[in-house]
């Protein structure tokens, strides 16, 4: 499954270094790619958007609505 989320804070290489490691981190994810805002998580098995978008939270980069 592919989900696509846009994300707000995102302001240099280091945000997105940020966010790539940390969300390969979380099992079942099997690839992330940024381009400008938005975050393409390829995920496996059981991984939802909610896990993705909790940890973006939690690292200072939240959905955008």
């Amino acid at each position: 499954m592919i989900h696509k989320i846009i994300v707000n804070n995102v302001t240099c290489d280091g945000c997105v270094n940020t966010i790539e490691t940390e969300l390969k981190k979380i099992d079942g994810v099997d690839n992330v790619h940024f381009d400008k805002s938005s975050l393409t998580v390829k995920v496996k098995g059981t991984t939802t958007r909610e896990t993705l978008t909790k940890t973006l939270l939690e690292l200072g980069y939240p959905e955008k609505n």
